[in-house]
């Protein structure tokens, strides 16, 4: 749910709107957070760090005697059955009609959304397609998949 809120919060209100639609929109932010003074490209940054932790191998501290030897693992399996819900955060947000996300937000997500396709298989991925999404939704995850495609380690050459 933090995840999903973090993503959420990356999105700016439209320009243009008026006092109902952008009242629609603030009050989904935090009190702290001004719909003036939108989320940069750093946090966008940060949280796509974040993101790119969640499989980073690390072993865990533990401050209880020592065990013997402790295995370096990534939250990446534990954390795969919520990535459809993160996911779909990321898709709410560039497809809400009152918002926009602009394109260098995008660009530094992108390492943090990537490697939240990795921890997905293709078979969440085409449940979450059939069963959650609308047109839009469709769209962007699918140009979002490709774009993942295009930048991923096949091992050739």
């Amino acid at each position: 749910m933090v995840l999903r809120q973090l993503i959420l919060l990356i999105r700016r209100v439209r320009p243009q709107l008026g006092t109902k639609p952008r009242k629609l929109v603030t009050d989904t932010f935090p009190k702290w957070m001004a719909a003036g003074d939108p989320l940069t490209v750093e946090e966008a940054l940060a949280l796509a760090r974040l993101l790119e932790t969640l499989s980073t191998k690390s072993v865990p501290r533990i401050h209880t005697t020592l065990t013997g030897n402790q295995k370096a693992e990534s939250l990446a399996n534990a954390f795969s059955k919520y990535v459809p819900f993160v996911l779909n955060a990321y898709i709410d947000a560039m497809n809400d009609p009152l918002c926009t996300m602009p394109f260098e937000v995008r660009q530094e997500l992108q390492p943090g959304l990537f490697s939240l396709c990795d921890m997905l298989n293709e078979h969440v991925r085409d449940s979450l397609m059939v069963s959650v999404l609308d047109a839009g939704g469709k769209a962007t995850l699918k140009s979002l998949w490709k774009d993942y495609e295009k930048q991923k380690y096949v091992g050739r050459g």
